[in-house]
């Protein structure tokens, strides 16, 4: 992942895309909605409502019928992670190496546990609720740190899907969230500020990251660059 390739425009036009082709935004302040902005895993209304979300975040490998299946398993892996995870509110680049490794060995165990049951040929086969629905979990839990992924962006960039892997995910977007506070600072400006900058008040940095890296990897847009954004902004 190349960081000096980012800019604030090309963060506030990646935004309007993945706005303009998605409704994932929409979907996201549905659960926050729904979860009174205080997602609690214990609860068994807020893991029902991270499952029926992720269904509308593509991940349709947990069928409703079986969402009794993902909610139970999440419970208990949040029953055995929830205490060593760093505390709501921290973003990514201000968090250590260690507390990033931490995050991704939640990931690797979550990513394993059972999301559905199916029948085939009699029996039942267990369907992981593998990596990419793992890592929006955590990203639901985490929006200011931990980082969602698809298939596209991991194969973009040679990701098998484990814990290393994601933890090397995680540290390379801190090194991007880094450049972009070094952009923000020539600016005069907070990276905190940024999403009000932008337009996005109910959007987290790491959410306008996340939709630069969806738009530019999974989608493969290429942005225009700082010129064309400022010839075009020249024309009126």
């Amino acid at each position: 992942m190349n960081t000096h390739d980012v800019t604030i425009g090309g963060l506030a036009v990646a935004g309007l895309l993945f706005n303009s082709l998605t409704p994932y935004n929409a979907s996201l302040l549905r659960l926050r909605s729904a979860t009174g902005n205080a997602l609690d895993l214990f609860i068994k209304e807020h893991r029902n409502e991270v499952v029926r979300w992720l269904n509308h975040w593509g991940c349709r490998h947990l069928p409703k019928e079986q969402h009794g299946v993902a909610s139970e398993s999440i419970g208990r892996w949040y029953e055995a992670h929830c205490r060593g995870l760093f505390s709501e509110g921290k973003p990514l680049w201000q968090l250590e190496d260690g507390e990033l490794d931490v995050a991704a060995r939640a990931y690797g165990d979550l990513k394993g546990r059972p999301g559905a049951l199916r029948d085939r040929g009699g029996a039942k086969r267990r369907v992981h609720i593998g990596p990419t629905a793992a890592s929006k979990i955590l990203f639901a839990l985490r929006p200011e740190a931990l980082m969602p992924w698809d298939h596209a962006m991991r194969s973009a960039l040679g990701h098998d899907g484990g814990p290393l892997s994601y933890l090397q995910y995680l540290l390379d977007v801190r090194d991007l969230t880094m450049r972009i506070e070094s952009l923000c600072q020539s600016r005069d400006l907070s990276i905190e500020d940024l999403p009000r900058v932008l337009g996005r008040p109910e959007a987290t940095v790491l959410s306008l990251v996340n939709e630069y890296i969806w738009v530019t990897l999974t989608r493969r847009v290429t942005l225009p660059s700082s010129e064309t954004l400022t010839q075009w902004a020249s024309l009126g």
